[in-house]
């Protein structure tokens, strides 16, 4: 066959994948581990942060108060009727994903989702244990303890979420903590160590279904982890020559981050094949010359999930940036630039050597999820800035509407609830207008009525009490009369509620 036959790629050599993924260093490695221990720190953290709120009140500044039916997110409480707040942030969480991954891919599987993070933690761990021990039974005894302490350590650290955290563990370790505590840590220590010991990258392979939705968000101009296969191909030994047309410099290129910041892209065309010259066509490989890319499989032994990126974007690569590390650092050894293995868009593999891509903001599907980002973001953000301070309900009984006192005044019952969430209000004012002489008192209360009636509020800030309105003889309307329930502060004289209502009254 005549030297300057064309060949096809190299045939690939098998690859053995690791039982633990190979350690790397580079510019993705360095985010994906300051954003794990940031992500780990605030979910192990937060519970333990204080917050004071009064005598009485939890002290935890994130506690879900399930006996109270509210969520307490440092000056902020929630309460169940404040449902289109959290709905409202969960349509900004997908929309904001929505976006993300229409930029850059799945940039969220890579680097913040949990089964990402929490794998991640077990993947070092692993690795630290077998630098320190090396392979063997004693490896294993390690490892298998350390993924329960990991384990368990996750289903606290979440059960601390409902509970006050400084206590928690003293009340497991006595038998005192809830039957639903000793549940919710079984539960969450048994799914840890299913799913981050054993699962792994079998979750993000086959039970995850966001790898099933990027087809639909991803479109050409899409930032996803490439091979540059013009530039690669054919494979072949280090001690192979270089295709000539490959002994020149290529052009760096820059990295995910760089690449998003570059917001002045809003060309519609940054990655049309037309804006390559002819010149930058692939060369046709040539009998004994190789690629860039030496078929070292560096890039399959160091990804979490054995993802062969060289065979193009497929399901299982997560968008970790993992295996650009490890080309990078293969390509320096070979004094050869960087970026065989690079974020791109999806017309760019087929070229070696092209301007460094860039980010086009303005597509029609980056700005419709963007924008309803914002508006999700900015309905919850409009919510929680009018938060009512007090929620107050008054529910004439109706059976009887009414009753009649031996001295001829008419009396109704009211089922008055009442919560609120202001700092400091620890008793309420009740009066009546629209009915001249009214007088007030609680079911639980002795005495006489009286026009205006203070409550005293408990520590958990609620009232479910049994509202007593009574009128005298002369001034009882006839039927049905609308009323108007006033509640005030008596401290500052500031009305907190107004409840429309009816006061009922013998026929006449």
């Amino acid at each position: 066959m005549p030297a300057t036959a064309l060949q096809g790629p190299a045939p690939a050599r098998a690859i053995v994948r690791p039982d633990i993924p190979h350690a790397v260093r580079g510019r993705f490695r360095r985010i994906k581990t300051a954003l794990t221990v940031v992500l780990l720190g605030f979910f192990f953290l937060t519970p333990w942060l204080r917050w004071e709120r009064g005598e009485g009140l939890p002290g935890q500044a994130v506690l879900f108060d399930l006996p109270g039916r509210r969520l307490m997110v440092f000056g902020l409480e929630f309460w169940p009727q404040d449902l289109p707040i959290a709905v409202g942030m969960m349509v900004f969480g997908a929309m904001a994903l929505f976006f993300a991954t229409t930029l850059a891919g799945r940039v969220w599987c890579g680097f913040a989702c949990p089964q990402t993070v929490w794998s991640d933690l077990f993947f070092a761990v692993d690795r630290l244990i077998v630098r320190l021990v090396g392979k063997g039974a004693a490896e294993r005894w390690l490892r298998t303890m350390a993924w329960i302490l990991i384990a368990v350590a996750t289903g606290v650290g979440f059960t601390a979420y409902f509970i006050d955290a400084p206590s928690l563990p003293a009340l497991l370790l006595a038998g005192q903590a809830p039957a639903i505590a000793y549940a919710t840590v079984l539960v969450l220590t048994g799914t840890t160590w299913l799913l981050a010991a054993y699962a792994r990258e079998r979750v993000c392979l086959h039970m995850c279904p966001w790898p099933r939705f990027q087809a639909a968000l991803l479109d050409r101009q899409s930032l996803v982890v490439t091979y540059q296969h013009g530039r690669g191909e054919p494979r072949g030994r280090r001690r192979m020559p270089l295709r000539p047309d490959l002994a020149g410099p290529a052009p760096a290129t820059p990295g995910l981050m760089a690449l998003l910041c570059q917001a002045t892209a809003f060309s519609a065309t940054a990655f049309s094949a037309t804006a390559f010259s002819a010149s930058d066509a692939v060369s046709a490989p040539v009998a004994g010359l190789r690629g860039d890319c030496i078929d070292c499989t560096r890039c399959v032994t160091v990804c979490p999930t054995g993802v062969d990126i060289r065979r193009g974007l497929q399901m299982g690569c997560i968008g970790c940036g993992l295996c650009i590390d490890a080309c990078n650092e293969v390509m320096v050894r070979l004094d050869r630039p960087e970026g065989l293995i690079r974020f791109d868009g999806e017309v760019a593999p087929g070229l070696p050597t092209r301007a460094a891509p860039r980010v086009d903001w303005l597509r029609p599907k980056a700005l419709a999820f963007g924008l309803a980002a914002l508006l999700a973001l900015g309905f919850s953000g409009y919510g929680m800035a009018t938060l009512p301070p007090v929620s107050a309900h008054a529910e004439p009984q109706r059976n009887p509407p009414f009753v009649q006192l031996s001295d001829g005044s008419v009396r109704n019952d009211y089922a008055l609830r009442l919560a609120h969430r202001r700092a400091g209000l620890a008793e309420v004012a009740l009066r009546v207008e629209g009915l001249e002489g009214a007088q007030l008192r609680l079911g639980t209360q002795e005495g006489a009525p009286a026009p205006l009636l203070h409550i005293a509020i408990g520590p958990d800030r609620s009232l479910d009490e049994r509202l007593l309105v009574q009128l005298p003889r002369a001034a009882v309307p006839s039927g049905r009369h609308a009323i108007i329930i006033v509640l005030s502060d008596p401290a500052s004289g500031a009305e907190l509620a107004r409840l429309p209502s009816y006061f009922w009254g013998p026929e006449r």
